[in-house]
């Protein structure tokens, strides 16, 4: 059975235990052995760790894991978690098949003029559309900023998208049972 490097921003959520025991159950059901955060559940709680302890428990895990699935739902901003996004760059890095999933159905560059810039005017004249502080926008139809997606592609992962906007994207998971219904028939 494959291990699986569950990556993503549920361990902040309140239900965190819930929410990702449910991914684990999931993932079982596909053919996964599960890793990573919260995975370990006879381990001390994070809280009771540093920094330093939490960051090599997560390195281990990531070593030991065969694939990674990266929740890129955006986390706090436009874009996705940074911890997760370091977390794909690691994985790749290592030379492991990576993929993502996001529950927003927009991409990157329309989040950028939507929610960054919300409704201020984007200069358009030059071909690369630019916000009000002359900053240009990524237009490559990305579900994140081009290096994420690009660098999952270009190892042979993907990156599954929403359809449509959830109610509660930080805990629907119908994307994630997608991504690794496909993950699983990939193999």
């Amino acid at each position: 059975m494959p291990t699986i490097y569950l990556a993503g921003p549920e361990v902040f959520l309140s239900d965190a235990q819930a929410v990702m025991g449910e991914k684990r159950r999931l993932a079982r059901s596909f053919g996964f052995e599960p890793t990573g955060p919260g995975s370990d559940e006879n381990q001390a709680p994070v809280t009771l760790l540093t920094a330093e302890a939490i960051y090599r428990r997560n390195e281990n895990a990531m070593r030991r894991a065969d694939i990674c699935l990266a929740n890129i739902t955006p986390f706090r901003g436009i874009s996705a978690d940074p911890g997760t996004v370091y977390e794909i760059g690691f994985m790749i890095a290592l030379g492991r098949k990576v993929w993502a999933y996001t529950n927003h159905p927009d991409d990157y560059g329309t989040r950028v003029r939507s929610i960054w810039y919300a409704g201020l005017e984007i200069d358009e004249s030059s071909g690369r559309p630019r916000g009000p502080d002359g900053m240009a926008i990524e237009n490559h139809g990305k579900a994140d900023n081009l290096m994420i997606d690009a660098g999952i592609e270009a190892i042979g992962g993907r990156v599954v998208r929403a359809l449509a906007f959830p109610a509660d994207p930080a805990r629907d998971l119908t994307v994630y049972s997608d991504a690794l219904r496909q993950l699983a028939q990939a193999d």
